[in-house]
């Protein structure tokens, strides 16, 4: 007789663990190298592609993820709300000074400057940077160009959005900056200051708008960015590669990484030997070996291409517990994305290949396309069957509300006594959490829900000494899905 697999939901009130917020679960964080976002900043937040691209440029690898992401069909009842873009310092960088966002935006009035300067300590020593000529000036850009010329092999000028941003020529821990002052004897026009440049003040609660500093750093870890990230902002589920990490050592990083979390990630392969049946190299093979139930790979054969951040775009903005991973069309041209996402030819032996792996393709039956199987690389079972991605979110959304409800619990009440009566105020709370975000929410199945909390009678003298109420448990049905139909007929004259 074939047995029930068992998910186990395991609750922990805690007042220092952060959980992800019910809005956080429809959050991407795509993971990227680049010198755009500062270790000061960490990530970088958007609610639209027009937003994406007002920081990188459509060709750029963030740029092509985002506009996978948010082109979705616009008759979907759901659509993307936002993206982060999460910094991995890869190898050594420079110290990096943000100056204020109020600087002078007037190109008139930076014409009128023939004579700027400023000071700044850089590396430890002071550079005083004179003589700026503005005059000839017709962009912002064109203002960070001449500072950058001023700076010499000192340092590097762009200007972005709406700072200047002034970084060290040198990379590493030994890479420092200040923010900006008056040079020590005057002979021009100060620009350090909010006339100009607003790079002389230091953010504060009381100056949100001010500079930022990055001091220079030695290449860091997946784990350490990731950590990194999540003390900046931890409010984001799924986790995301431009493509330029695809197939190498660091997405299995990021899978030890994600594993540890209750996050999850879908990223997507071009590595053919994915298809290859009985081959361990590729990153969705390692995966699988390690029976990881937090990481899914979806192949393509094109690496040009985004499939993970297209179906991420569709599904997370869905209500938990309302949709299947599986035959899902992904967006292209005719939704408002820059390019197609064409389905795979694939051979029944790449096929084979692949669904060994519990690595997930794109391609057509019966004239349409979707998505398959909607699993991540493990985590089933024993036999490292992959877990269906909705039911580890589904499960992880369950647990952070219920975890979240009881906390409440104790917080609104001024003392629950540790009688029968203040444990059924707990079992009442639990049971009431479980049919909001379980049963209502379409995670678990109505009338399976079983709860269960310990007598007083039952509990040790030492879990009451300490205020515990030990043992609570419940047993609940998963509403699970359907993904395939066996119907056989007969039929006679």
């Amino acid at each position: 007789m074939t047995r029930a697999i068992t998910r186990f939901i395991d609750v922990a009130i805690q007042k220092d663990t952060p959980r992800v917020s019910a809005a956080g679960f429809s959050v991407l964080m795509v993971l990227t190298n680049t010198n755009t976002i500062t270790t000061a900043e960490r990530f970088k937040r958007f609610s639209s592609l027009a937003g994406v691209n007002t920081v990188f440029a459509d060709t750029t690898e963030e740029g092509k993820a985002a506009d996978a992401f948010f082109n979705q069909d616009p008759f979907l009842s759901y659509h993307p709300d936002d993206m982060l873009f999460g910094r991995w310092v890869d190898a050594d960088v420079a110290a990096v000074l943000e100056c204020g966002d109020s600087p002078e935006m007037d190109v008139a009035d930076w014409q009128a400057v023939t004579d700027g300067e400023f000071a700044v300590d850089i590396d430890g020593s002071t550079v005083n940077v004179t003589a700026l000529d503005f005059s000839a000036v017709t962009s912002l850009d064109d203002v960070a160009a001449v500072i950058d010329t001023g700076l010499g092999a000192n340092g590097d000028c762009v200007f972005l959005v709406n700072r200047f941003i002034i970084n060290s020529g040198t990379v590493g821990a030994s890479s420092t900056i200040t923010v900006l002052d008056t040079v020590a004897v005057p002979a021009g026009t100060d620009i350090s200051g909010a006339a100009y440049l607003d790079g002389d003040i230091i953010v504060s609660p009381t100056n949100l708008g001010g500079s930022r500093l990055s001091q220079g750093q030695v290449a860091e870890t997946i784990e350490a960015a990731i950590t990194a990230i999540e003390a900046a902002n931890n409010d984001w589920y799924a986790t995301g590669v431009i493509a330029s990490f695809r197939d190498s050592s660091t997405i299995d990083d990021i899978t030890d990484a994600i594993e540890s979390r209750k996050k999850m990630a879908v990223i997507a392969t071009n590595d053919a030997n994915t298809l290859v049946l009985g081959s361990s190299s590729p990153n969705a093979a390692i995966a699988k070996a390690k029976n990881y139930k937090r990481t899914a790979f979806i192949y393509h054969d094109n690496a040009t291409l985004y499939p993970d951040m297209s179906w991420m775009g569709q599904q997370l903005p869905k209500p938990v517990g309302s949709t299947n991973w599986m035959y899902k069309e992904l967006a292209g041209i005719a939704q408002g994305a820059a390019v197609d996402i064409p389905v795979v030819a694939l051979t029944q032996a790449q096929i084979d290949g692949a669904l060994d792996k519990n690595c997930n393709l794109y391609s057509s039956a019966l004239s349409a396309e979707f998505t398959f199987f909607g699993t991540m690389s493990g985590g089933k079972n024993a036999d490292k069957d992959g877990e269906y991605i909705d039911i580890i979110r589904n499960i992880d959304f369950l647990e952070a509300r219920t975890e979240e409800g009881l906390l409440s619990l104790l917080l609104e009440k001024d003392i629950i006594y540790m009688t029968n009566a203040g444990i059924a105020i707990v079992e009442g709370r639990t049971i009431s959490l479980l049919q909001q975000y379980g049963v209502v929410q379409g995670i678990l199945v109505e009338g399976s829900v079983v709860v269960t909390y310990p007598k007083r009678s039952e509990i040790s003298q030492t879990n009451r000494d300490d205020r515990k109420l030990p043992d609570g448990t419940f047993v609940a049905e998963l509403t699970g899905g359907i993904n395939t139909v066996i119907l056989r007929g007969t039929v006679s004259i």
